[in-house]
């Protein structure tokens, strides 16, 4: 089935994760770039989900996971060892009208995680709508040779620049071609933006 790619706010939503393996620290790890408010629910953590748990990041619950435990929560991930109860979860979760994932069982997801060049604001996904994880980390390796750490704070001026030139531009082809420009460049060519920019 096609898929439909998106990018979720997660700010300001509940997220639930159930499972506190080395498969859901990942998925915290995940979801903690855009969500303040995430619970973990798992009788034992690894380490790094303890420590996110001491500075607060996250809500631990030590326990297992019993029915009921999804109600209020806008987006849901299972990744305990039972394919039981990561479908339970699903189906409890699907009833609350959350967004539900269980991890490795495509059957049962609502959305797959892609895999993710993150670069601050900078974001390439990729997915192989769950046919392939594997498939979708190698390209991810591929891609963050390509696309360096310059491109967060590249982004990041792209978008003063933007900011910047809609105050004091009207909404012109001009304009539309000088944020064209901007967008053309790349982070070890911006030094030349301000003589490229000279005969605006």
């Amino acid at each position: 089935m096609p898929l439909y790619p998106i990018y979720l706010k997660l700010e300001g939503h509940k997220v639930l994760v159930v499972g506190g393996g080395l498969v859901a620290e990942q998925k915290i790890e995940a979801v903690l770039r855009s969500a303040k408010d995430v619970t973990v629910i798992a009788p034992q953590v690894t380490e790094r989900i303890g420590i996110w748990a001491e500075e607060k990041l996250i809500k631990h619950i030590a326990q297992e996971y019993s029915t009921g435990m999804t109600q209020g929560y806008f987006l849901v991930i299972s990744c305990t060892d039972s394919e039981a109860v990561n479908r339970a979860v699903y189906d409890e979760g699907k009833k609350s009208g959350a967004l539900c994932n269980a991890v490795d069982d495509p059957g049962f997801c609502d959305f797959y995680a892609p895999a993710v060049v993150s670069r601050g604001e900078f974001q390439i996904a990729i997915s192989t709508g769950g046919n392939s994880p594997l498939l979708s980390q190698e390209v991810r390796k591929e891609l963050e040779q390509q696309f360096g750490p310059e491109y967060e704070s590249w982004t990041a001026w792209l978008g003063r620049m933007r900011a910047d030139l809609r105050t004091v531009l009207p909404r012109t082809q001009r304009r539309k071609e000088l944020l064209h420009l901007l967008t053309l460049l790349r982070p070890q060519r911006k030094p030349n933006v301000e003589h490229n920019l000279r005969r605006y």
